[in-house]
């Protein structure tokens, strides 16, 4: 098992470097087997001395299919590790940050004592305190993971017991036909990139869905798996295998039909009322979701980078791009909040996130350099009075996949050696989700964040959240914004606006459309944060997102 003092000689650095070697030799192996294969099929002659060169060939490539087998194990078990070191380097630095805040000194044993008395006499430095020991814990508890899963993978190399039977002939020579399940978005990268062009495209098009959803590839390839997966396609036998849309309007009429045969016949009924008016909603929802993912891609340079069917009962997850996500220098992810789904928020969200790009190149930034994406990848808590909106575990579920999808868009561009100036922008429960994120994000995945109309920052120091604290933003609308802060401090963490250090934008929105001066209702600017202003105004708040998303605002 880790300790506190194991890790602190974990570099992440001297991780990017065996790993960027490690691949270069994967690179180069590929290519002297397939100039051997090459070599091999261009010798022509009948004969015995032929006989004989063609059989040593053969030899050779064998062995080098089984060198090359190592050298790709390696570099996506050096891949998986470089995951782990990233996470607990940033989560290391976190728990420093939060220490100097307090004023504690860890030592090399991790254990530090929340003074007493202080849950009754300073609630906010408690909540520090169970910010510094969870950081101390999530460190050393990844590090024991990374253990106990690379740890065997590195043994077997070591010892010979490795064997992949991928040779010069498979589908994809030395690396593994398809991605599996259980690798982290580097691993993902890094394979990746070690395929050929037509490689990616075969896999694109034999499972559109898995790879619309793969975090760690390009986002352009995401955006083409999801049109065939969206709209239908065909296989490699020239099949034509129905899109989820197709899906979903069959499970539609067949849900209909038979909650229309059981209230017709109760005797002939499959269904009671009851689970069959469930299961034409359920239908109808997921169909609605389609439709509207569907009706966005009208937009100009939209791309669908995401789209989950997810299981019955469930709705349409999806995340839709405006601008090149794989190129872009500025990259921002809008995390929506509750009542958030495709078929009511897809077209709003989308709007939201056209604004924020437009504010970042009011900002300076060049409009072919800013990619924004509307994130609607989780299941967030529907409309009130449904209590799950009262309770974090929808937003802890949704900090793993936003976590992966940003630690995604990072680990490709590294891949490429391109920068990328990422940023979280977050709003409402969507704010808390990305909070909880970012606890354990790795290093430099993420440049800047910010929080708006948030009840809850996920954290009770900025000093928890992976980034330089200096990037670190709230927004908070003065009027009609009755959400701020109002989750509880133990599950939902402070209220961002109170968090020592945090940078603070303006709260200004009242030059947006629809701006409520005079309301009864006590949340009516709680998106304002967003919205375009009127001809002649400015949405101040909106400015100042911009600029975080451009790297362009000072403290």
């Amino acid at each position: 098992m880790a300790t506190w003092a194991d890790i602190q000689s974990w570099d992440h650095n001297a991780i990017i470097e065996a790993e960027d070697l490690i691949e270069a030799e994967v690179r180069e192996a590929r290519e002297i087997i397939a100039d051997l294969e090459h070599a091999a099929n261009d010798i022509r002659s009948q004969g015995e001395a032929p006989d004989r060169m063609r059989e040593r060939l053969s030899e050779i490539q064998d062995k080098l299919d089984s060198r090359l087998n190592e050298l790709t194990e390696y570099a996506l078990a050096t891949a998986e590790l470089h995951g782990y070191v990233s996470r607990v380097v940033a989560i290391r630095e976190s728990a420093y940050e939060v220490a100097a805040e307090l004023h504690e000194t860890i030592p090399e044993s991790g254990y530090v004592m929340t003074p007493p008395m202080e849950l009754s006499n300073n609630p906010d430095r408690y909540e520090k305190y169970q910010d510094l020991h969870a950081c101390i814990k999530s460190a050393v508890d990844l590090a024991t993971e990374a253990e106990t899963t690379v740890g065997p993978r590195y043994r077997a190399l070591a010892d010979g017991q490795y064997v992949l039977s991928e040779g010069r002939h498979s589908e994809s020579a030395g690396l593994a036909n398809d991605a599996d399940p259980s690798w982290t978005p580097e691993e993902v990268s890094v394979w990746w990139k070690l395929l050929s062009d037509s490689e990616r495209e075969a896999l694109i098009n034999k499972d559109p869905e898995k790879y619309g959803n793969l975090d760690g590839i390009d986002m352009a390839s995401r955006a083409k798996a999801n049109e065939l997966a969206l709209n239908g396609y065909f296989d490699a036998a020239g099949n034509r295998i129905p899109g989820l849309l197709e899906k979903a309007q069959k499970e539609y009429d067949e849900a209909k039909a038979a909650y229309e045969k059981g209230r017709d016949s109760f005797w002939g009924s499959q269904y009671s009322d009851d689970e069959g008016y469930e299961r034409l909603l359920n239908a109808k929802n997921k169909l609605d979701d389609l439709k509207a993912v569907k009706k966005a891609l009208k937009g100009k340079d939209v791309s669908l980078i995401s789209l989950e069917y997810g299981e019955p009962g469930k709705n349409v997850l999806a995340a839709l791009a405006i601008g090149d996500v794989d190129n872009a220098e500025y990259v921002a992810t809008l995390v929506p909040g509750m009542t958030t789904n495709c078929r009511d928020s897809t077209a709003l969200n989308l709007s939201y996130a056209s604004n924020l790009r437009a504010a970042a190149v009011k900002a300076g930034a060049d409009p072919g350099n800013v990619a924004t994406i509307a994130w609607l990848g989780y299941d967030a808590p529907p409309a009130l009075p449904d209590p799950s909106v009262a309770s974090t575990a929808q937003a802890e579920a949704g900090a793993v996949s936003l976590r992966n999808f940003m630690t995604g868009i990072h680990s490709w561009r590294a891949e490429r050696g391109l920068d990328v100036y990422q940023t979280g922008i977050t709003h409402s429960y969507g704010s808390t989700t990305g909070g909880i994120a970012m606890r354990s994000i790795g290093k430099d995945v993420v440049d800047g964040f910010a929080y708006t109309g948030s009840p809850g920052a996920g954290v009770a120091s900025v000093g928890t959240l992976g980034v330089d604290k200096d990037h670190v933003w709230v927004s908070a609308v003065p009027h009609h914004d009755a959400v701020q802060g109002v989750g509880t401090d133990g599950d939902f963490g402070l209220d961002p606006k109170t968090l020592k250090g945090i940078g603070h934008l303006s709260g200004d929105a009242s030059g947006a459309k629809d701006y409520s001066t005079y309301s009864l209702n006590p949340v009516a600017n709680h998106s304002s944060y967003f919205v375009a202003p009127e001809p002649g105004k400015e949405n101040h708040a909106l400015n100042d997102l911009g600029k975080v998303i451009a790297d362009a605002k000072e403290r």
